[in-house]
């Protein structure tokens, strides 16, 4: 549904004899279908600035011109060396979860555009762009390329709160490591690791994980682990989200994304709480945003662009929200 500007804040705490209004919410959700994408987010190093029309500067910038020009020549992933010296300019950049050229190139170019914006003078900088599918941009005056990048990690998650009575949520966690193995250890790390699992009789849990191609499988293997355990000490029980750092991405949903499972025929209800936080430790300067979180009782807020369209939902909603209130029985 792209193309749709919207948000929805959200309901919780419904009793069990409401089952009328149980059945509203469940209906709501199946027709609001909401698709986000991996939030942006920008790291700038603390390494070292350079000044403006310095010859790094115009490194830097012919190295980004050039990730941006042949990434989609080069399946998606590309890396160059501009520079002597110590102007020298090491780039890199990956389109992940096996875009189209297009899209790969429009995300490439939006995550320089917003990266030279919120790092115009450092030295080093990483974007890990999310529209419409993720990509990895980073540069650097140091020579990157292969080596395991601990940091910056970066987590974010879905605001709204998992049911904890889901023992299946613990089973699909603890099987996450063969989904790490599975995806260290494939035969083309430009083909993402996407799988599904069992949360309940009605609803699937959808895992991605990818790591850049240049790291070893090893290295894959524990960039990825410590993605899915940063996001465990952070962010476990909430509806969605992940973790990346510059050699890997992780992320999981309770809904299809990025057109990577073409075995689902019709998406399952979106999640509660569309916002996703973004939580990076210091000394780095990494971008924040922020959702906010509504709770309250029996109660159904909904804001949607264009309104006369789903304004005419809600009041669809409400009326037979009314008539279906159970009739007192007369002696």
């Amino acid at each position: 549904m792209q193309g749709i500007s919207f948000t929805k804040k959200e309901i919780v705490n419904i009793s069990s004899d409401e089952m009328g209004s149980k059945t509203i919410v469940s209906l709501l959700f199946h027709v609001i279908i909401i698709s986000i994408t991996l939030t942006d987010a920008e790291v700038c190093y603390d390494t070292g600035n350079f000044t403006a029309n310095s010859t790094y500067a115009k490194n830097r910038d012919l190295v980004l011109r050039s990730l941006a020009s042949n990434v989609t020549n080069n399946g998606g992933f590309y890396n160059t060396t501009i520079g002597l010296g110590n102007d020298t300019v090491y780039g890199i950049v990956l389109c992940m979860a096996s875009p189209s050229a297009e899209k790969c190139s429009s995300c490439v170019s939006s995550a320089i555009q917003t990266l030279m914006a919120a790092c115009p003078n450092q030295k080093e900088a990483i974007s890990w762009g999310g529209n419409p599918v993720p990509c990895i941009v980073h540069y650097a005056n140091r020579y990157f390329l292969g080596s395991l990048e601990p940091s910056p990690p970066s987590a974010f998650y879905n605001t709204g709160i998992l049911d904890a009575t889901f023992r299946q949520f613990d089973q699909f966690w603890s099987g996450l490591g063969e989904t790490v193995t599975r995806a260290s250890t494939a035969s083309s790390r430009l083909m993402p690791i996407a799988e599904t699992a069992d949360l309940s009789s009605t609803q699937k849990i959808y895992v991605f994980m990818q790591c850049t191609p240049d790291v070893s499988p090893s290295n894959c293997s524990v960039c990825l682990q410590q993605s899915v355990d940063a996001y465990k000490s952070c962010c476990y029980g909430h509806q969605g989200g992940g973790a990346q750092k510059p050699n890997c991405v992780f992320r999981w949903d309770l809904y299809p994304f990025y057109d990577l499972f073409p075995q689902v025929t019709s998406p399952p209800p979106s999640p509660p709480s569309p916002p996703f936080v973004i939580s990076s430790p210091p000394p780095t300067n990494t971008k924040i945003r922020k959702g906010k979180e509504n709770t309250g009782s029996r109660t159904v807020i909904v804001t949607i662009v264009p309104t006369a369209i789903f304004l005419a939902l809600v009041i669809l909603i409400l009326t037979i929200f009314r008539f279906s209130k159970p009739k007192q029985e007369v002696k």
